[in-house]
């Protein structure tokens, strides 16, 4: 599918002298700007860029792809070259889709230039470029990349990033594949990609892309499963640290968890208590004391019980518990504050964000009055009055900035609030934790009481004292025995885990090449075959071009072809690569692209006559599916207009500056 249409670009400047402007119509096929050096033709296929937002396809540091005739001054012509000073200038270009529906989109040069005016069907509408916040042209419902894709018909996938993130596969990856500019173009296939995205692969997913080879989804469960290893892995180091931990404060020894990729699920962590020089398991503790406990029990008679201690005891444990409790729901309901107060700062940082876009699209000169029309209360949606009575005179809504501050300020009270809530939570979450320990000491004190009244002389007491602190120790050891069992369900959970993510990514590895991509890859490598045949590559070449399956580029014996082919017959090979992605995507629906490809200067590193001539009829022919090429080049006038002999081409040739200065008679011979 063809994406877009280039109908006309207009470059105009307002001096302090008269109004500079040129206006280049191009048509299906072939269209040719003719210039001496230094005359603006790449100025003219830079606006291109530039208008659809798109000049960092242009190589680094390209913000500006303009020279300075249009940010500072301009001459009238190359004989006289009298000055003049530019105020204002801008590019318009005019384009249509797919579906036949055309745009005028409008961007300043030198002025708001990251403001795009969007006029369809005579509705103008302003979008910004750059980012507002944390959203993107590319993702805002007012960013100008986020229109343009919606209308080309693209819907741009989600790649993975070095990060292991992910984003989307923006317009600026894509259309270096189309659009092959003068100073770094021709070094290689799409040269001036961006890559400070950082995604991964990035000139093979921007091909996969256009050419329907659809491995984002298996690039991002690759990503998935390499992060589930990596996880599962640092669980498995974590778990290892903290049962080294529990082992020291109970002062048992434990044994070393294999590594993650040997365990099989038979070994576990086990802690081991030393007796008697010898080390016996948790089970075998709990087992020995119980039978001690057990024993001493049978050598303690019953004794008289003191019932007003063990009362007054009890009564202690009782209000202590209480207590515990009336803390432990005062913890709950502020759980609960706090949740609410979350849901509200979300709300109120979505509006915030809203707000900023807004004031970003301001910022860049848009007129926003008509999306600040508020009528309704944004939470009650109820009018908005002057008074609380109902009244038929409605309230001027805040303006921008007001909203601004006044939202900024509802996120500072609210997070005030959270703020101070947290404080009182840690504060109850403490004393809870005091009450609890409190309660314990107090419980094991009325275990004493009840006890110690049952014994009446020392040896007795010794016995209960032993039993106590059998039992202690073995609600210890019950207790390690719980945890051990814990870690070791938590061992089998990360190892299920790692083993899953293991061997899904191994099988992903070997199915990577499954699906059948090599239908299109065969498609396209045939049109490249056929446009190299006509450009005059070496018959004998021909036949070990190929298009690599894990770069989608051309190679030649398994090697990268830059390395393999002289800087002329490389030029030839961008020049097949490129037009032969765009008859495929001419005659074939599934295959996206821009609808447009341009070449400045494609007579590169001295190309040939014979392989020129045989270019410019190559081009032409992209008529026939409704393809559009547009050359800038300095050619010299009679030669070109010998190559296009009788061909059906849109030339423009200009033999002064292409950017004049309009006079009065000029603007009256134009009417």
């Amino acid at each position: 599918m063809l994406g877009l249409t280039i109908i006309n670009v207009e470059i105009a400047a307002n001096t302090n002298g008269g109004f500079f402007s040129t206006e280049i119509t191009f048509q299906n096929g072939l269209n040719v700007i003719r210039a001496e050096n230094s005359s603006g033709k790449s100025t003219c296929v830079n606006a291109i860029a530039y208008g659809l937002g798109l000049e960092a396809i242009l190589g680094p540091g390209r913000k500006r792809p303009f020279p300075k005739s249009l940010y500072e001054e301009i001459y009238d012509n190359k004989v006289d070259k009298n000055p003049y000073f530019v105020s204002s200038s801008s590019v318009c270009i005019t384009i249509k889709n797919s579906k036949n529906q055309t745009a005028i989109l409008t961007r300043d040069i030198l002025g708001h230039d990251n403001k795009v005016k969007v006029n369809v069907n005579d509705t103008e509408k302003d979008y910004f470029l750059g980012s507002s916040g944390e959203v993107g042209s590319a993702k805002s419902e007012r960013g100008f990349h986020n229109w343009l894709a919606e209308y080309i018909g693209w819907e741009l996938p989600s790649v993975v990033t070095f990060e292991g993130k992910e984003t989307k596969l923006y317009l600026e990856t894509i259309f270096p594949l189309f659009f092959i500019e003068q100073k770094r173009g021709w070094s290689e296939i799409q040269a001036n990609i961006p890559t400070q995205y950082g995604i991964q692969n990035v000139k093979k997913s921007a091909a996969e892309f256009c050419l329907g080879i659809d491995s984002f989804e298996h690039n991002k469960k690759l990503s998935r499963l390499k992060s589930q290893i990596d996880k599962s892995k640092e669980e498995r180091d974590s778990l290892i640290t903290s049962s080294e931990g529990i082992a020291d404060y109970n002062s048992v020894r434990i044994n070393k968890l294999i590594d993650i990729d040997k365990y099989d699920g038979s070994q576990s962590i086990e802690f081991t208590y030393l007796e008697n020089d010898v080390y016996i398991t948790v089970e075998e503790q709990e087992k020995s004391l119980k039978k001690l406990i057990d024993n001493i029990s049978k050598e303690v008679e019953a004794s008289t019980v003191d019932n007003d201690k063990v009362n007054s005891q009890f009564g202690i444990t009782r209000v202590l518990r209480r207590e515990f409790e009336e803390t432990s729901n005062s913890i709950e309901s502020l759980l609960l504050s706090v949740s609410e107060i979350d849901a509200k700062l979300s709300t109120l940082r979505h509006d915030f964000d809203q707000y900023q876009q807004l004031r970003r699209l301001k910022s860049v000169g848009s007129d926003i009055s008509a999306d600040l029309e508020t009528t309704k209360c944004p939470i009650c949606e109820s009018d908005l009055f002057d008074t609380l009575s109902s009244s038929a005179v409605k309230r001027q809504p805040m303006t921008l900035e007001e909203n601004i501050e006044f939202l900024k300020n509802q996120i500072d009270f609210f997070g005030s609030i959270k703020k101070r809530s947290l404080s009182d939570l840690q504060e109850l979450q403490s004393k809870a934790k005091l009450l609890r320990a409190k309660l314990e000491s107090e419980q094991e004190k009325l275990s004493e009481l009840r006890a110690d009244q049952n014994d009446v002389n020392g040896i007795v007491r010794g016995k209960i004292r032993e039993k106590i602190e059998a039992e202690i120790q073995l609600r210890n050891t019950v207790k390690l025995k719980e945890i051990q069992a814990d870690i070791n369900e938590q061992a089998e959970r990360i190892f299920n885990s790692w083993n899953i993510a293991s061997a899904s990514l191994k099988l992903a590895r070997k199915n990577a090449h499954v699906e059948d991509r090599g239908l299109v890859i065969r498609k396209l490598e045939g049109l490249i075959k056929a446009n190299l045949t006509s450009f005059g590559f070496n018959p004998t070449s021909i036949s070990s071009v190929s298009i690599s399956p894990q770069t989608l580029r051309p190679e030649q014996e398994g090697y990268d072809i830059v390395a393999e082919t002289s800087a002329s017959d490389y030029i030839r090979i961008i020049w097949s690569y490129t037009l032969a992605l765009l008859e495929l995507a001419g005659i074939e629906n599934e295959i996206k692209h821009g609808g447009f490809v341009v070449f400045d200067e494609p007579r590169q590193h001295e190309a040939s006559k014979i392989s020129f001539s045989s270019l410019i009829k190559k081009a032409s022919e992209t008529k026939s599916f409704n393809g559009q090429v547009i050359f800038a080049t300095s050619l010299d006038k009679e030669e070109l207009e010998k190559v296009c002999g009788q061909l059906e081409v849109n030339v423009n040739y200009y033999d002064d500056y292409i950017l004049t200065l309009k006079t009065t008679e000029n603007t009256e011979d134009e009417s």
